[in-house]
């Protein structure tokens, strides 16, 4: 009984689809697909892109490669548990041939599994460590995580189980659908109506063209060939629609399939391993739009009356009204039918205090903002001070002459440090992770992330812009900026990639495209319209308008994406004075650190 149970999951579970024999050393990929960890390094190590990305051999996504290599992979416990306990179940069954082994009491059996800790091998896993995120046991709490908060493990794990639950009948919703959508693009396999379009078209412009053969020949077959044209090119869209469809589909079925099964049959160290990566990939995965089904392409002929003049006239014209493809349909949620209006006048929305009371005197240079916390730099202090948005001073890091920050979407901190001539990264709660650029960086400061998750840094002293492999630290690229005397500040657009720079050497603002080619610059030195005076922070929100911080003229200047002058969003009329570092926040405000240690929010979008 056992050896044919083992057969059975070995056909539905054990398989790798790479090698198509059973696991060895399973891992699995953040999109939820599992391969022996050798098949894996061979397929990442050889299909491993310019951005450290791979794809997925099932679903094509693209993969990270981790920081510290395929290694740091996570194992499939659903493998893992189940070979485990077959073997286990099969040596029973010689001892005790009497006893049943079925499917469901694997499952249950592998779920109620104790883990042990890698490093006390005698030792079950039964606390969870709040401080450093991380399952333990209690001699791990004794050697590593003394003061700590330990809270254990079976209650935190039911909390994250119920989340990845919630996260996945959302989701489910969404697989329904796209389990409909598939299953009627299945039933509609080999009904090409696009075909059958184009005989009719096709016979009747032939049949108008008879009665003026002698002088249409030419142009009867510019009009087949429009014809055709507009056919092949529906018929690639569609076939491109499909198998962006199907692609979708594997992601929900292969995540959901993986979370069902950790609800199941996942021990309380497995929910705690997945819980965060899985509910964020469900809670992405539920907003995936299902395509609408495909029209078909309407291919219209329009006769022309005969005459000896005007053949285009005579013959007529095709006509193909055309459906937007799946494939190039818009997913963007910040994007939007309607252009942005400013407002007549920005709102200053909040305002707090980054200046705690035994600080001597603040010099705010530069300042970030996520979901949770706003990350401000103070060279003045040689600290960089994390807040909540309420202002609520939650902890500090002290660097050597600190002088900007940005933050990843993964909640990691990258501090350049003059003093040390390097970018400093940090965990979100202020735990030294790496550090990146040693050895290349002189004078570094202003520093940013690009679409691709690229760190930027500005260097003064070199005149250049150096882009490192985030994870890695390795140098990818380095653009001079020979056009500079005093490069400072950078971001890039969001919108297409633009690195925007300001120098307060030359009082102006240039913008260049991601390969470093100069496009426009903006201002000369000046009070007026077009004017700047020494330039500091720059930022670009999701429409690719550009915002500078004028310190000496004390205000902020709104640029177009075409680099135009919009407005001023604030000056000193509005009790702006010495503006600094300029960051875009979640909810798209302005968020501005100004002279004393204030940190202001505007609202300028109506």
């Amino acid at each position: 009984m056992a050896e044919a149970l083992a057969a059975a999951f070995t056909d539905n579970l054990l398989t790798c689809s790479i090698c198509l024999g059973e696991y060895e050393d399973p891992r699995v990929l953040s999109c939820y697909h599992t391969f022996c960890y050798g098949c894996i390094c061979d397929h990442a190590t050889r299909k491993i892109t310019r951005d450290r990305t791979f794809p997925c051999p099932l679903c094509r996504e693209d993969i990270p490669f981790p920081r510290d290599g395929l290694v740091k992979l996570k194992k499939d416990f659903r493998v893992h548990r189940t070979k485990e306990l077959l073997s286990q179940r099969q040596q029973e069954e010689v001892s005790s041939p009497v006893r049943e082994t079925d499917e469901h009491g694997v499952t249950q059996a592998i779920a109620h599994m104790a883990v042990s800790c890698e490093r006390h091998l005698n030792n079950e896993i039964k606390y969870y460590c709040e401080d450093d995120d991380t399952v333990v046991c209690g001699d791990c709490i004794l050697t590593e995580h003394s003061g700590h908060r330990i809270s254990s493990v079976d209650k935190v794990a039911k909390s994250n189980r119920d989340k990845i639950k919630g996260a996945l009948a959302k989701t489910e919703k969404t697989m329904n659908r796209f389990n409909e959508a598939v299953a009627m693009e299945t039933a509609n396999e080999g009904k090409d109506s696009y075909l059958y379009i184009r005989r009719v078209t096709i016979k009747t412009i032939r049949k108008q063209a008879q009665s003026m053969r002698k002088f249409i020949d030419q142009r009867e077959q510019i009009l087949i060939s429009e014809v055709n044209s507009a056919y092949d090119n529906r018929k690639k869209q569609k076939e491109a629609s499909k198998d962006v469809l199907e692609l979708h589909h594997v992601s929900l079925r292969s995540a959901c399939g993986f979370a069902q099964q950790l609800i199941t049959n996942g021990t309380d160290y497995d929910i705690m391993i997945h819980a965060k990566a899985l509910t964020d990939r469900l809670t992405e995965m539920e907003k995936t739009p299902v395509p609408t089904l495909d029209i078909p392409v309407q291919i219209s002929y329009s006769p022309g009356t005969i005459s000896n003049a005007g053949l285009e006239a005579m013959l007529g014209q095709v006509t193909v009204e055309s459906q937007p493809s799946l494939a190039g349909q818009e997913t963007n949620p910040r994007s939007t039918p309607h252009p942005p209006v400013f407002l007549e006048k920005a709102d200053c929305v909040d305002s707090f205090s980054a200046k705690p009371k035994d600080d001597r005197a603040i010099n705010i240079l530069g300042i970030a903002i996520d979901e949770e916390q706003v990350f401000v730099v103070d060279s003045g202090n040689d600290r960089t001070k994390l807040f909540t948005h309420a202002g609520e001073f939650k902890s500090d890091i002290r660097l050597n002459r600190p002088f900007d920050v940005a933050v990843s979407q993964a909640g990691f901190m990258y501090i350049t440090s003059q003093g040390d001539k390097r970018v400093k990264v940090y965990q979100s709660k202020g735990k030294h992770i790496t550090t990146i650029g040693q050895g290349h960086l002189e004078k570094p400061r202003g520093i940013t992330l690009n679409r691709q998750g690229h760190v930027m840094v500005c260097d003064g002293e070199k005149k250049s812009i150096f882009t490192f492999h985030a994870e890695s630290g390795q140098l990818m690229n380095t653009i001079p900026l020979s056009m500079c005397t005093g490069p400072a500040y950078i971001t890039v657009d969001s919108v297409n990639d633009n690195i925007v720079i300001s120098d307060w050497g030359s009082n102006c603002v240039y913008v260049l495209s991601p390969a470093g080619d100069l496009l426009y610059q903006y201002g000369t030195q000046g009070s007026g319209d077009g004017e700047l005076w020494s330039p500091n922070g720059v930022s670009t929100d999701s429409y690719g308008h550009i915002f500078i911080a004028d310190r000496g003229n004390n205000r902020i200047v709104a640029l177009s994406p075409q680099g135009q002058y919009i407005r001023y969003i604030a000056t000193k009329d509005n009790g702006l004075n010495d503006p600094r570092g300029l960051a875009i926040s979640p909810a798209g405000r302005l968020v501005v650190a100004v002279w004393g240690g204030k940190i202001k929010t505007f609202q300028y979008l109506q």
